[in-house]
Parts: C-alpha cells; sequence; structure tokens
C-alpha cells in the first residue's frame, strides 16, 4: 500500500511538472497563410467564453469565468511575400505556491490552437489525424 502511494505522489508530481513546463513554452507555427487569414483563425478558436484583453502580443485571449486565469498572447509575424509565423505563448499569469495557476487550460488552448493552424494550413495532416 506504502509503495502505491509513494508511486501516486510521484506520478501527480510528474504531471504538475509536465503541464508547467507545456503551459510556459512558446509555440511558433510558420504558415503560409496571410496575418489577416491567420488572425480570422484565432479569433474563431477563442469563443465567446474568453475576451481580448490588452497584452503583449497581436491578439490576448483571458477565459472570462476563472479566477488568476493566465492571458494567452499571438503574435503574427510576416515571413517574406508569402505566409507569416504565429507565435502563441502565456504572457500573463498568476501562481500559488509557484505553480501556474489554470496551467493545464493555457496548455490544452495553446495547443488546439497550434494544432487548427498547422492542421488548416497543410492538408496532409488532415488527412494523418483522420478529418
Amino acid at each position: 500500500m506504502e509503495v502505491m502511494v509513494i508511486l501516486f505522489i510521484i506520478a501527480l508530481t510528474g504531471w504538475a511538472i509536465v503541464t508547467q513546463v507545456k503551459a510556459r513554452e512558446q509555440i511558433d507555427i510558420p504558415t503560409p497563410l496571410s496575418e489577416q487569414d491567420a488572425a480570422r483563425i484565432v479569433f474563431d478558436h477563442f469563443g465567446p467564453l474568453w475576451t481580448q484583453v490588452a497584452g503583449a502580443g497581436h491578439l490576448n485571449y483571458r477565459p472570462k469565468f476563472r479566477a488568476g486565469a493566465p492571458t494567452v498572447s499571438i503574435a503574427l509575424t510576416p515571413t517574406g511575400m508569402h505566409g507569416c509565423t504565429v507565435s502563441i505563448w502565456t504572457s500573463t499569469f498568476s501562481t500559488r505556491y509557484g505553480l501556474m495557476t489554470h496551467a493545464q487550460l493555457a496548455w490544452r488552448k495553446k495547443q488546439t490552437l497550434a494544432d487548427k493552424l498547422v492542421t488548416t494550413t497543410h492538408p496532409s495532416a488532415q488527412r494523418r489525424q483522420g478529418t
């Protein structure tokens, strides 16, 4: 029984570390979309439960009904004649006991936006995912 408790604590600690690291990392997605088209995908991704706020990126969103929720920021950088790079990161967040509050929410939202941008611009990625 003691071994199970120790394994559970180790698994919980590992999950907390992975969640915290993934929530704080920046994701850069090169895309052939124009900045306006990429901004439209970003805007559509954040639904009515997220509000646009001032922040470090070109577009910044925070969930409406979460106390101390993080801000997910998006920067759109042109890459030349065609396309842009979409950078997604958590720009503002609060901590409790050294851990980002709502880290899993920020991680999931950033990752699903990155996946949407990739599948929108790369048709072969859509076939691999079965859509």
